[in-house]
C-alpha cells in the first residue's frame, strides 16, 4: 500500500451469528444493531461508515498512509468484535471479516472502489482471514482463473481432452509392458495444452473430479483394447482418493470394460502422507484388494519414504527424474537412485526409474536391477494413434 495513500475504503462483513439468526426477524435486528454499535465503537472520529445491508457497511479510513496502520486499524476491528451480544442471557457471536481497497475522496470513483473492496473481502472469507487487501494484479490472475475453469468446462463437454501415452519399458528385456497415460488439452485457440498449464488449477476447484473420471474411464477403455498383460498408469490427485466415490468409479469402469484389474496402476505423489492417512490406507487398501496396482510417485521427494514402504498397501515406487537425469554425473544422485532401489526391493516393491534420456543411465538402472525404465530415451508421451502404431498394438 503506497505511503501516499490516505483513505482507505472498506466492506466490512458480520460473518458468523448473522447467518443463522437473520431468519429470525427480532434477533436479525439485534444483532444489525449491535453490528452498528460496534463500528461506532471502532471507528474514528474523522472516518466514516454506512451500512450498505444488514450485515454489510461501507467504512472509510482517513489518515491512513502505511500497511502497517491498516493492519493495526484491522487489529482495533477484531479487538471490538471479540466479544459475543449478550441478549436476554444468550450469546450472540459477531466474527466479522473485511476487505480494503485504497481511495481518494476527491477522484475515486465510489462505485469502483465498492467493487474492489467487495472482491477483497470474497478473498478474505475463502482464505479464513480477517482482512484482504485489493490487488489489480490478483484480481486479474483470478478472473484468468475462472475463464480457464469455464474453458475447461467446456473442453470436457466437446472432448477437447485427450490422453497421450509414455512407453514404460522393461529394464532387462526393454521390453513394452505398459504406459503411463497423461492427459493433454486440444485448445481451439491455443493447440495442444500440458497438463502442468491447468492441473494444479483444476485440482483446486470442483472440476477434478469429472476431469479424472473422464481420464480413467478413458484409460480402462483403451485397457480393453490392448492386449494382455499391457498395462496403464494414471495420475490421481490424492485429495481424491479420500473420495469413496472415485474408488467405486474405478472398480466399475473395470467391470464395465472387463479389465483385470492388475492391468491398471494408481500413481499417487510420496506428498499425500501429509493428508489423512488412515482413510487414504483404507482406499489404497481397497484398490489394491480387488487387484489395482497402486505406485508412490516421485518416491524419495518427500519425507516419508520409509514409513510408506512399510505401511501402505503399495505394489511399485516411481524414483523421481530429478534423481535420474543426472545419476551419472552427481555421485550423490547415484548413491540416492541405489538406495531408493535397494529399499523398494527390500519391501518386495517393483521399481520404476522416471527420467531415463541416455543408454548409458538405462544400462546402470539395469545393472542396479531396477524393474522398469521410463523416459525420452525411448519416447516422449505419443497420441494414441501414433503409439498404437509405433509399438504394432
Amino acid at each position: 500500500m503506497p505511503a501516499n495513500s490516505n483513505s482507505v475504503l472498506g466492506v466490512v462483513e458480520l460473518v458468523h451469528g448473522a447467518a443463522e439468526d437473520y431468519r429470525n426477524k427480532s434477533t436479525s435486528q439485534i444483532l444489525h444493531d449491535a453490528f452498528g454499535q460496534r463500528l461506532n465503537g471502532w471507528v474514528r472520529t474523522h472516518d466514516e461508515w454506512s451500512f450498505l445491508n444488514d450485515n454489510r457497511a461501507c467504512v472509510i479510513l482517513r489518515d491512513i498512509d502505511s500497511t502497517r496502520e491498516l493492519e493495526q486499524a484491522a487489529a482495533d476491528l477484531d479487538k471490538v468484535f471479540s466479544e459475543p451480544h449478550y441478549h436476554l442471557g444468550r450469546a450472540l457471536p459477531l466474527t466479522v471479516t473485511a476487505g480494503f481497497t485504497q481511495f481518494d475522496d476527491q477522484n475515486c470513483d465510489l462505485a469502483l472502489a465498492l467493487q474492489e473492496a467487495g472482491i477483497a473481502l470474497d478473498q478474505a472469507k475463502q482464505s479464513d482471514d480477517l482482512f484482504k487487501v485489493f490487488s489489480p494484479h490478483k484480481a486479474k490472475t483470478e478472473q484468468e482463473e475462472l475463464e480457464l475453469l469455464e474453458q475447461m468446462q467446456r473442453a470436457l463437454k466437446h472432448g477437447e481432452f485427450h490422453l497421450y501415452y509414455q512407453p514404460k519399458i522393461h529394464a532387462g528385456s526393454r521390453k513394452l509392458i505398459g504406459a503411463e497415460a497423461l492427459i493433454r488439452w486440444s485448445h481451439s485457440k491455443h493447440g495442444i495444452i500440458a497438463p502442468d498449464q491447468f492441473i494444479d488449477l483444476a485440482a483446486r476447484h470442483d472440476i477434478i473430479k469429472p476431469v479424472t473420471k473422464w481420464v480413467i474411464k478413458s484409460a480402462v477403455q483403451r485397457l480393453a483394447r490392448w492386449p494382455e498383460p499391457l498395462s496403464i498408469a494414471i495420475t490421481l490427485c490424492p485429495s481424491l482418493l479420500l473420495d469413496g466415490d472415485i474408488s467405486s468409479f474405478i472398480c466399475d469402469a473395470l467391470v464395465s470394460f472387463a479389465v483385470t484389474p492388475s492391468r491398471l496402476n494408481l500413481e499417487v505423489t510420496e506428498r499425500f502422507m501429509s493428508d489423512d492417512h488412515e482413510r487414504m490406507h483404507a482406499q489404497l487398501a481397497r484398490l489394491q484388494a480387488i487387484g489395482v496396482r497402486i505406485s508412490i510417485d516421485e518416491f524419495g521427494t518427500g519425507i516419508s519414504s520409509l514409513a510408506a514402504c512399510r505401511d501402505l498397501p503399495v505394489d511399485e515406487v516411481k524414483i523421481d527424474q530429478r534423481f535420474v537425469r543426472n545419476m551419472l554425473v552427481s555421485e550423490k544422485d547415484h548413491a540416492m537412485v541405489k538406495a531408493l532401489v535397494d529399499l523398494a526391493h527390500n519391501f518386495s516393491l517393483q521399481v520404476v526409474a522416471v527420467g531415463v534420456e541416455s543408454i548409458a543411465i538405462a544400462d546402470r538402472l539395469a545393472e542396479m536391477r531396477c524393474d522398469m525404465l521410463q523416459g525420452y530415451v525411448f519416447d516422449k508421451p505419443l497420441p494414441v494413434e501414433e503409439f498404437d502404431l509405433e509399438y504394432r498394438i
